[in-house]
């Protein structure tokens, strides 16, 4: 960017680093020279250079203000340094490696789904879940047998939005313990007189792990296969 300091003047020119300084801490006013860390510190030196030049012999410019605005500029460069370590250490976890996933192997995890199995009637209480897309007032969750037969259900009131966690001990509505076999989690939800969507997350087990092209693979129980970026929870 060049600097016309002949139509400027010193004072303009402060005014504008002042404006610079306040943008960058802001995020505002941000242009394809100044939408990086290296454009404002382009300009704001450019700035700060034709500034002294036309500084008035008589009234100089203030060191401590010069100072003071050097040091707001380097914060603005060391936070955007900052910034883009953090984007790299973000990404680099998001690409785990097989190693970092053994540790689930064997074990049980939510994933969307609608289907648990019962491996025998003493197996006890089994964790389950959902997400919800919005805030409801009331949540609705029925536990179905293979034919379709209501087993258990409880109502749930005001709940918030995202994933939620819920408990069935393994019984039916008579507190008798439902025998082994495969059961559907159905869950509705509404806000006021609408329907909110509702993502019903079922607990299945872990029997491997492998590498993908988008990061690791988790092999599940039932020969299904997910990215471990959607397993929502580790039991």
């Amino acid at each position: 960017m060049a600097v016309d300091v002949t139509q400027t003047g010193a004072a303009s020119v402060g005014a504008q680093i002042t404006k610079i300084l306040a943008d960058s801490r802001g995020g505002a006013g941000e242009s394809a020279e100044t939408g990086t860390a290296e454009g404002t510190e382009d300009r704001f030196l450019k700035l700060l250079v034709a500034q002294m030049r036309n500084q008035d012999p008589l009234n100089p410019l203030d060191n401590a203000q010069v100072t003071t605005q050097m040091a707001q500029i380097s914060t603005v460069r060391g936070v955007e340094t900052l910034n883009q370590t953090m984007k790299s250490l973000a990404a680099r976890f998001e690409q785990a490696s097989p190693l970092d996933a053994l540790g689930m192997i064997g074990r049980q995890v939510l994933a969307e789904g609608d289907t648990l199995e019962r491996l025998s009637e003493a197996e006890g209480s089994v964790r389950a879940g959902f997400e919800l897309a919005k805030g409801a007032d009331e949540v609705r969750i029925r536990i179905l047998d293979a034919n379709g037969k209501v087993v258990h259900e409880r109502t749930l009131g005001a709940t918030p939005a995202g994933m939620q966690l819920f408990e069935w001990n393994g019984e039916d509505g008579d507190g008798k313990g439902v025998p082994a076999g495969s059961y559907r989690i159905e869950v509705s939800a509404r806000a006021g007189e609408a329907a909110v969507e509702v993502t019903t997350l079922a607990p299945i087990r872990v029997l491997g792990i492998s590498p993908g092209t988008d990061g690791v693979r988790i092999e599940l129980a039932g020969q299904r296969t997910l990215s471990a970026q959607d397993i929502k929870a580790i039991l």
